[in-house]
């Protein structure tokens, strides 16, 4: 599934009562902005966070696509009429769960543009934006919500698509990742596979051959992927270390030794254990992430 926040503080209340999202397809200049047109790639099954007022107080589940539909009458025509409408269930989260509490573990996770959050940590003026899984992942773990995530996707599926084959091939999409990373954890007994760390804010489900690479049984393979504290995190998918066949770690020269305290790596650091299936995985991840000399840098 993917993971979108939605910024709501002109609108929050109208649209959490009408159950939709909209927005406009160009400005008043017939400019077309990013945070609009994101609307035209929300699937049914997708995860929004609603933001309004500094902080989330709904989690929205997707249940269209986006379609063609003028401005809401209560909006008092603020914006363009031609828009995008997105049929979403919301629940609320009560009390709301205020940014403060935790975009200091969010940013790290956020893209350099196009991002929710601006550098002093405050919403962006904007709408709905993009965020990763692992982004996604650190405000559910900040909910205090009954339901796991994937139960609130099914659930809204299974009241909205009233096809019963459609259902659960969106189904079985959509809760796949979740379940993944609920797996990984059990597979790494909820520990960091280099560190040990065992606090499960921190803990890190990540892929050791990208996502973006991986076909979907892969992206779904419980060892296509290492469970890690945000340090070593953020370094793998960056290509700034990787691991040998035997786990010990491997350090790129775009990581200088003189920042490897300060970055909390070591380079010592092992892999506790190691399959013949995560050795597959790891050789492309050394091939085609790991920053080597005179590799160009990528991002996961």
């Amino acid at each position: 599934m993917a993971y979108w926040w939605v910024s709501q503080n002109q609108t929050h209340k109208q649209e959490r009562d009408g159950g939709y999202l909209w927005a406009p397809k160009k400005g008043s200049s017939g400019v077309v902005f990013t945070h609009w047109s994101n609307m035209a790639l929300v699937r049914p099954g997708d995860i929004i966070f609603s933001y309004a007022k500094q902080s989330v107080g709904a989690i929205a589940v997707a249940s269209t696509a986006a379609y063609d539909a003028p401005e809401p009458e209560e909006f008092g025509s603020a914006w363009q009429a031609d828009g995008w409408k997105i049929d979403v269930v919301y629940r609320t989260i009560a009390p709301a769960v205020r940014l403060d509490t935790f975009v200091d573990h969010l940013i790290p996770l956020l893209p350099e543009r196009n991002s929710p959050i601006t550098s002093q940590k405050k919403g962006v003026q904007g709408y709905l934006f993009a965020i990763s899984p692992k982004a996604g992942q650190v405000i559910c773990d900040r909910l205090d919500f009954a339901a796991p995530v994937e139960q609130l996707v099914a659930d809204t599926l299974s009241q909205t698509v009233p096809d019963e084959t459609t259902r659960e091939a969106l189904v079985k999409a959509r809760i796949g990742q979740g379940r993944w990373r609920r797996d990984l954890l059990k597979h790494w007994s909820g520990r960091c596979a280099v560190t040990d760390l065992e606090v499960g804010a921190l803990l890190r489900a990540s892929h050791i051959k990208p996502w973006r690479d991986a076909d979907n049984r892969e992206r779904l393979d419980v060892l296509n992927g290492f469970i890690l504290g945000p340090s070593y995190d953020a370094a793998f998918d960056l290509g700034l270390i990787s691991f040998q066949d035997n786990g010990s770690v491997l350090v790129s020269p775009e990581l200088p030794a003189s920042q490897l305290l300060a970055a909390g790596i070591s380079d010592v650091a092992k892999l506790s254990t190691v399959a013949d299936a995560h050795r597959a995985y790891l050789a492309h991840h050394r091939e085609n992430v790991f920053q080597s000399a005179g590799s160009s840098p990528l991002a996961n």
